[in-house]
């Protein structure tokens, strides 16, 4: 039975005011159209949902079962209209995003803070693993997207957004290291701590070495860039990092100039092309670009 779901509003504003002209105030349409939807409705059941009388419109039997359950479902439906809205206002709602713990510093606070000022009651789950995971967990539907650094990624069902460039380079302590390091060759002269190799910071600095016919010797593998600077600071070793990175907290450190241009690195916003964004996501992708 494929019923139109008016008139189940129409049955049900009736058997709530008991009277044709009182529903037809609510309603906003006339009392022939209401009697016509009524007639209407009965002849799809196959029965009788109203006994008409001078006092007014009284249920049947049948007519108040079938009432009851028409009142719980259009109470649902309604209230998933407002939850719905509430969404789309973002007055409710869930942002999941998957993205390293130095990118969540250097691209995602200051958006989250602004976006939290306009929208305080919308979640934010971040979650923090190698790009790797993160993009599994995209493509299973578990992120609404991921924000990355470089990309050598070819799924044909995630769309790729280039939202930003960061500087990096070989920083050190002057209180621990002299400014001696001109070329690549130079680098295995010092002390090297570097990412690990299946960070994708290591795999471009790997790929731009073997350009330049050398192997970089890490003295030190670490998990995060902060690590990398931190260690830095206390005079372990020459760190590659994220120059943006260290001039949040590390003006101390500087930078050295070798002869070869190290290029920015690019960031990304990966979505999954099978997965429409909530309204909530939407809005928030607005405030990282």
């Amino acid at each position: 039975m494929n019923v139109d779901l008016e008139l189940y509003r129409v049955f049900y504003v009736v058997a709530k005011n008991k009277h044709m002209t009182k529903a037809s105030e609510e309603l906003h349409i006339s009392q022939p159209a209401i009697s016509q939807s009524i007639k209407k409705l009965e002849n799809e059941l196959g029965g009788t949902l109203f006994l008409r009388s001078n006092k007014g419109m009284e249920l049947t039997e049948e007519g108040k079962m079938f009432y009851e359950y028409v009142e719980s479902a259009l109470e649902l439906i309604n209230n998933a209209e407002n939850e719905f809205t509430s969404f789309k206002d973002l007055s409710k709602g869930e942002i999941k995003i998957g993205c390293s713990t130095t990118l969540t510093k250097l691209v995602l606070l200051d958006a989250i803070k602004r976006f939290h000022i306009d929208y305080p009651n919308i979640i934010i789950n971040i979650t923090n693993d190698l790009t790797s995971n993160l993009i599994e967990d995209l493509k299973l539907g578990k992120l609404d997207f991921v924000i990355f650094n470089e990309s050598n990624i070819k799924e044909n069902n995630l769309n790729l957004e280039k939202i930003r460039e960061l500087k990096q380079g070989f920083i050190y302590n002057p209180d621990y290291y002299n400014d001696n390091v001109k070329t690549f060759s130079d680098l295995n002269t010092v002390p090297l701590i570097l990412q690990k190799e299946e960070s994708n910071s290591r795999k471009l600095l790997d790929y731009l070495s073997l350009q330049n016919n050398v192997r970089l010797i890490p003295k030190m593998e670490v998990v995060s860039q902060d690590l990398i600077i931190e260690f830095t600071n206390i005079g372990l070793g020459v760190g590659f990092a994220i120059i943006d990175l260290k001039e949040r907290n590390y003006n101390n450190l500087k930078e050295f100039n070798i002869n070869k241009r190290i290029p920015n690195i690019n960031v990304y916003l990966a979505t999954n092309k099978k997965v429409i964004l909530t309204f909530a996501s939407k809005m928030f992708v607005k405030y990282l670009k």
